[in-house]
C-alpha cells in the first residue's frame, strides 16, 4: 500500500527537523561552555578595560547588521542547509582567533568581525529552515523541544568550560569547542530533504507592516547582549571563580529545563501574546531587581528567577514569531536588523553611562517591548 503524500511530507519534514536539533544541540554544547567565560576573558585574562569589552562586543553587533543583507542574498543562491554550513568553519576560527590575541593585537578587532559574520549566516539560516521544517499547531511545542534540547545539552556545558579553566586555561576550552563545532554541522549532511531556496525582496523588509515587530526585536536583541556580556561578568565578581561560575549556569540551567516544558504546552494551550505578556512583566522586574543584589544568596536567586521569567517571555515569544513570519524571507531579514540595533543600543548607552549595572535597568526596559509582538 502506498504512502499517503502528506505523511511522506510530514515524515520528511520530522526528519529535517531532527537534523537541526542534533546539529544545534552540538553547537549549543560548544557554545554553553565557552559563551559566558569569552567576556571574562577579555576583561580578566586580556585585562582589557570595560569599554575595551564593550567596543569588541560593538564591532560584533555591526557586523552582524552589515552581513544580515548579503547572508540574505546567498539564500537566494543557496540552500537554507549551506548557508548554515558557511557559518561553521567562521565559528571555528572565532575560537581558534580568540587564543591569539594576546600575540596579535589587531586580532581584537578582527575576532568579533568573524563571530558577528558567522552569526548572521546560521541564524539566518536556521530561522527560515526551522520555519519552514515546523508544523504550525505544534510550534509552541516544537520551540519547546528547541529549547529543551539547548538547555539539556547546555546543561554541563558550562560545568565543563569551568573546570577545564581550573585545570588547564582557555587554550584548551577554546580547541575543544571549536572540534565541537565542527562536529555540529555533521548532522546536516544526513538531511536528505529537498535543498530550499527563498526568494527575498528586500525593499520590502522596511515596510511600515513590520514595524510593531521590529520594536519587539529590538528589545530582545537588548535582552541578549545584557544576559550574554554584562551579567556573567556582575557573577563573576560575587564568586571569584570559573568552576563557580559555571556550576551556578548549570544548576539554574537543570531549574529552567523542567520549566521549559510546563511553558511550551502553554504557549500551545493558551494565547501566545498573553504568556509572552506575562513573561515579559516578570522579566522586567527580574532584571530591575537584579539592581539591589548584595550577596551571594540574593544573586543565586536572582539568576534563578530571571531565568525563568525570560524562558516563561522567550519561548511563546519565539513560536509567535515562527508564526507570524510564514515562511517570509523578508520577515526574519528584518527580524535580524531590528535585533542588532537593539544589541547596539544597549552597548552604546552602557558604553555612555559608564556603569554595567545601568545595564540591568536598561535590560528592565527593554524586557517591555516584548508586548509589541
Amino acid at each position: 500500500m502506498l504512502e499517503h503524500p502528506i505523511h511522506h511530507l510530514r515524515f520528511l519534514l520530522k526528519r529535517e527537523l531532527n537534523a537541526l536539533y542534533a546539529s544545534v544541540v552540538l553547537r549549543d554544547l560548544a557554545f554553553s561552555m565557552a559563551g559566558i567565560f569569552v567576556p571574562l576573558y577579555l576583561l580578566i585574562e586580556l585585562k582589557s578595560s570595560l569599554d575595551s569589552v564593550i567596543i569588541f562586543y560593538l564591532i560584533y553587533a555591526l557586523s552582524y547588521l552589515l552581513f544580515i543583507i548579503p547572508s540574505s542574498k546567498l539564500v537566494n543562491i543557496f540552500s537554507f542547509k549551506y548557508i548554515l554550513l558557511i557559518s561553521s568553519p567562521l565559528y571555528i576560527a572565532y575560537f581558534i582567533l580568540l587564543d591569539f590575541i594576546p600575540l596579535y593585537s589587531w586580532l581584537f578587532y578582527l575576532v568579533p568581525f568573524l563571530l558577528g559574520v558567522s552569526d548572521s549566516f546560521f541564524w539566518l539560516g536556521f530561522h527560515f529552515e526551522f520555519s519552514g521544517a515546523s508544523d504550525y499547531k505544534d510550534r509552541g511545542k516544537e520551540v519547546g523541544n528547541w529549547f529543551n534540547l539547548s538547555l539539556f545539552s547546555g546543561l554541563i556545558g558550562p560545568l565543563i568550560g569551568g573546570g577545564l579553566l581550573l585545570v588547564s586555561g582557555f587554550e584548551l576550552l577554546f580547541f575543544i569547542v571549536a572540534a565541537l563545532v565542527f562536529g555540529s554541522s555533521v548532522p546536516m549532511f544526513f538531511c536528505k530533504y529537498k535543498n530550499k531556496r527563498m526568494k527575498v525582496e528586500l525593499n520590502k523588509v522596511f515596510s511600515t507592516k513590520f514595524l510593531r515587530d521590529g520594536i519587539a526585536y529590538f528589545g530582545n536583541g537588548g535582552i541578549s547582549i545584557v544576559g550574554g556580556v554584562f551579567w556573567p561578568i556582575f557573577v563573576f565578581s560575587f564568586l571569584q571563580g570559573y568552576l563557580e561560575l559555571g556550576s551556578l549556569a548549570t544548576l539554574v540551567s537543570i531549574f529552567t529545563l523542567f520549566f521549559t516544558i510546563l511553558i511550551g504546552k502553554l504557549s500551545d494551550r493558551y494565547s501566545r501574546r498573553f504568556v509572552v505578556k506575562i513573561g515579559s512583566i516578570f522579566n522586567c522586574l527580574a532584571w530591575a531587581m537584579r539592581l539591589f543584589i548584595k550577596n551571594k544568596l540574593q544573586l543565586v536567586g536572582m539568576y534563578l528567577f530571571g531565568s525563568l521569567s525570560y524562558m516563561t517571555a522567550e519561548l511563546p515569544f519565539a513560536a509567535l514569531m515562527y508564526d507570524k513570519s510564514k515562511n517570509n524571507g523578508e520577515y526574519f531579514i528584518m527580524r535580524g536588523i531590528y535585533f542588532s540595533f537593539g544589541r547596539v543600543a544597549i552597548l552604546l548607552l552602557v558604553l555612555w553611562i559608564g556603569s554595567l549595572k545601568s545595564s540591568f535597568f536598561l535590560a528592565s526596559l527593554f524586557s517591555l517591548l516584548h508586548m509589541f509582538l
